[in-house]
């Protein structure tokens, strides 16, 4: 799909609207469960009714490696017929334990139990969803990229795998958002078959659905089909960095928020609450040193060196890459 004028996209009633990245709280911060820290504090339910606020005329939720949300609201709203289930999986390279973060959108709760099955290694990972015929995507493809890999032997395999690309994600540098665009554009004018994707990656309400997917189809299915064909494009634009750090500062007060909800809860253990507690007594000091600030601005930077790196080199990174495309995946 070429894309239209501003104008265009706001007349026609035939261009639909998914955030096709976005988070509630049942992204749980994984490497440090028992202090139960999140990546995201959003209700389901709040995610859904900002995205809607916001013009999308479908919403799913891609949580990390956890499609409990998404059940969550379709039990509490049984009826709904705009929603959709999805989800972040995040999987490695088993021999470089190089770290892959993949958008799934549809699939079914069978098919998530065997994606976190398969999730340790991402050569098992993806040949199970191209057999289940599932609709998935590479999601800010240089974010975890070591610099360390080679480039061209890293791209060129997710080449390989991947046909979804996120070009634009709102907590990434535009210059980043940029490269993987222009990646993607440059293999489309030769003939690959490609999508372009766009999702905020929001993990506060105030960032749902500023960048989102735009296509067509009157269902969620056909709408998921449609991006599957490469009939999408991204739309939107992308955090000030000044936003990305006020998040992780408003992560922390939400944090700080659950205390007295998680020491009444019967689900965690005084173990749990003890180790709880001592996170949040540490969190303190360390939000007040800066450290979280200065955290995100070597992301935010690393983003940028990556990115601009590549940049200089694109031609000859193309070049190198090719050969090892055959048809397509």
């Amino acid at each position: 799909m070429s894309e239209p004028s501003p104008a265009e996209v706001l007349s026609d009633p035939s261009f639909k609207r998914a955030d096709l990245h976005c988070h509630s709280r049942f992204s749980v911060f994984k490497y440090f469960k028992r202090a139960n820290t999140r990546d995201c504090y959003n209700a389901p339910e709040d995610v859904y009714r900002m995205a809607k606020e916001r013009g999308m005329s479908y919403v799913t939720l891609t949580d990390h490696d956890s499609i409990d949300g998404a059940l969550y609201l379709l039990n509490k709203f049984p009826d709904m017929k705009d929603f959709f289930i999805g989800e972040e999986v995040e999987t490695y390279f088993p021999e470089t334990g190089q770290r892959i973060h993949v958008g799934v959108w549809g699939l079914n709760e069978e098919q998530h139990r065997e994606i976190q099955r398969l999730r340790r290694n991402i050569r098992e990972l993806i040949p199970y969803m191209k057999q289940q015929n599932l609709v998935f995507g590479i999601n800010h493809l240089f974010q975890n990229y070591r610099m360390k890999n080679v480039a061209a032997t890293y791209i060129g395999e997710l080449l390989q795998m991947f046909d979804i690309f996120e070009v634009m994600n709102g907590a990434m540098a535009n210059v980043h958002n940029k490269m993987v665009q222009q990646l993607v554009s440059t293999l489309q004018a030769e003939g690959r078959r490609m999508s372009m994707v766009g999702g905020s990656d929001a993990h506060t309400l105030k960032h749902v659905a500023k960048v989102h997917t735009v296509s067509r189809g009157e269902t969620p299915a056909e709408f998921i089909e449609n991006v599957r064909r490469g009939d999408c494009f991204a739309w939107g634009s992308e955090m000030r960095f000044r936003d990305l750090v006020a998040d992780i500062y408003l992560l922390i007060l939400a944090y700080h928020g659950e205390t007295v909800n998680d020491f009444r809860s019967a689900e965690y253990t005084n173990v749990d609450k003890t180790i709880q507690l001592a996170t949040r007594l540490a969190s303190i000091p360390t939000a007040i040193s800066g450290l979280p600030a200065a955290i995100t601005s070597l992301n935010y930077l690393k983003q940028i060196v990556v990115s601009k790196g590549i940049s200089m080199r694109f031609a000859k990174l193309v070049e190198e890459i090719r050969p090892g495309l055959g048809g397509g995946s």
